[in-house]
């Protein structure tokens, strides 16, 4: 199954959440780097340890290839262009409006 994350900035520049992935707890740590005009995700298990850090957010890239910690989501996150126009990544406001992030869950992937 596909999942949409909450991920609506809201005016703010960096916020932790806690989310649940495949019936796993994570803390996703959202950061707007305003020198690169872009948002970097960095991914940690439920006890805040790092997984995955400093992810720019591409549109239809997968943002955990290559990532081989046992502790990492089974499935995949994706940041999806709702217009379909995939012509820019994610800017400050775009975040949880124009832009999507999905997870796939180990279930659509066949793991």
């Amino acid at each position: 199954m596909i999942h949409e994350i909450p991920c609506t900035p809201g005016g703010a520049g960096r916020w932790t959440q806690t989310t649940v992935l495949d019936g796993v707890t994570f803390q996703l740590t959202f950061d707007w780097l305003e020198r690169l005009g872009r948002w970097c995700l960095h991914i940690a298990d439920g006890e805040g340890v790092a997984i995955r850090t400093g992810a720019l957010l591409n549109v239809n890239t997968p943002l955990l290839r290559g990532v081989v910690d046992a502790r990492r989501p089974a499935g995949e996150l994706v940041v999806a262009d709702r217009t379909g126009r995939e012509d820019a990544d994610p800017g400050y406001a775009d975040l949880g409006a124009r832009f999507a992030l999905l997870y796939f869950d180990a279930a659509e992937l066949g793991r």
